[in-house]
């Protein structure tokens, strides 16, 4: 059986100012504002809370991801020439993401104009200059320089546009879940920005599995989710936070078993597809 035909048909699309979430079985989410990281529990469907009596073996190294039924190769990105200099200066970033002849982009055609990704999407996030842990409990994208200084990622970076020339959609596969394509959609005015897309990849891998989605896991793979789940929550370092975490449930995320490091977007046959380490 196909991987998608062991999970529901499921949509999720991010519009500039508001988020919805539709499938067979519930109803689109009333939080509208792009900001609001961390959805309700009653917003979303029955979570899936693990027994504890699984919790015992979490100490155990992550595993290889899930093989589930169906699931395409895992992508296998070539390397590219190093996008060189400190991740974020201003004119290495202006220079290099409106320089057409950049060989440094993944692109392709779209109504014959080649699409450019922000850099911040492609070769700083692949050598590093993103840290971006699709894992942590809060959207925190944080700029690494070449000296291992950590800031967070300025406004002017999120507020800048995701491609060049703009465009109002963008559907984005994970290969991990392919159940779940994301789809970010512009508002009509401008076209999607930095921020669009890295906030709509956060809220994603932030929502919760279902329990009718946890029995179409297979059951040998179900001991690893709760592994990931549970360490998830003690990285919160604090019992009161550990606790609500993991009274709120299993989320797509610990799927992952770790693999949560955002590493950018590849491009192929005009199909955004997510990189994670």
């Amino acid at each position: 059986m196909q991987y998608s035909q062991r999970y529901e048909s499921c949509d999720f699309s991010y519009t500039a100012g508001q988020f919805s979430y539709t499938s067979s079985h519930t109803s689109a989410s009333p939080y509208t504002s792009p900001f609001y990281d961390r959805p309700a529990a009653a917003a979303q469907s029955s979570p899936f809370v693990p027994p504890t009596a699984l919790f015992a073996s979490t100490p155990s190294p992550y595993a290889h991801n899930i093989p589930l039924p169906g699931d395409p190769p895992p992508y296998q990105r070539t390397n590219s020439e190093s996008f060189g200099g400190i991740g974020g200066q201003a004119d290495t970033y202006r220079d290099h993401f409106y320089n057409t002849r950049s060989p440094l982009y993944n692109s392709y055609q779209q109504n014959q104009q080649q699409i450019q990704l922000n850099p911040w999407l492609t070769e700083y996030a692949q050598a590093g200059y993103l840290w971006f842990d699709l894992s942590m409990a809060a959207f925190n994208p944080i700029r690494v320089d070449n000296m291992g200084m950590q800031t967070q990622l300025g406004l002017n970076e999120l507020s800048g546009p995701a491609t060049h020339p703009h465009i109002q959609r963008m559907t984005i596969i994970c290969d991990e879940l392919p159940c779940w394509p994301i789809t970010v959609i512009g508002d009509g005015i401008r076209g999607l920005s930095l921020e669009d897309v890295l906030r709509r990849l956060y809220r994603m891998m932030m929502w919760r599995i279902s329990r009718d989605e946890w029995q179409r896991l297979p059951e040998g793979d179900r001991v690893a989710v709760v592994r990931a789940f549970v360490r998830r929550c003690r990285a919160l370092g604090n019992p009161d936070l550990e606790y609500a975490e993991k009274q709120d449930g299993v989320k797509r995320v610990d799927l992952l078993l770790g693999k949560t490091m955002f590493r950018g977007l590849a491009v192929e046959g005009g199909i955004f597809k997510v990189i994670l380490s």
